[in-house]
């Protein structure tokens, strides 16, 4: 192999085109290459903060609606217990209500029986009279009755 003018001619033209590609081509397409690999890596560093955001924002939407869901629950908790206390109120009342009237009544059926029986008691002598008249055919008058035996009979 010999080495002449030519071959250091190729070479020294190697050398300014190897240099000038360098110039012209090659660091334009790394500036580029290391402009994208920037704006890649810093998109790849927002979406990872709005990651970050996003799952705070849900943890604090999940705890808003834990806390929603609680106390939606003691309120109806609260109007329930409230529902049955009005409820309680309301049967406490118709009960008294009911019991005084059915008191009532006892004491007005106590009374018309009362009123019947003493009724009964001043007509009994003339019961008896008439009852004696039907069954021995004549009037006899009956007298004298032990107002404590009738008393007695009627009351118990």
């Amino acid at each position: 192999m010999e080495f002449n003018g030519t071959f250091l001619a190729s070479i020294i033209t190697f050398l300014v085109f190897v240099y000038l590609m360098n110039k012209v081509l090659y660091a334009p397409m790394a500036a580029i290459v290391a402009e994208r690999k920037r704006v890649i890596d810093e998109n790849y560093q927002k979406a990872d903060e709005l990651n970050q955001k996003t799952e705070a924002i849900e943890t604090e939407v999940k705890e808003k609606i834990a806390e929603a869901k609680d106390d939606a629950r003691e309120k109806y908790i609260e109007v329930l217990d409230g529902y049955k206390e009005q409820r309680a109120n309301i049967i406490k009342t118709a009960q008294d209500s009911s019991k005084e009237e059915l008191e009532a009544s006892y004491a007005a059926l106590e009374n018309v029986s009362n009123e019947a029986k003493e009724n009964l008691k001043s007509r009994m002598t003339d019961l008896a009279n008439d009852i004696a008249e039907k069954v021995l055919g004549y009037r006899s008058e009956v007298e004298g009755f032990d107002n404590d035996k009738v008393n007695d009979i009627l009351y118990h």
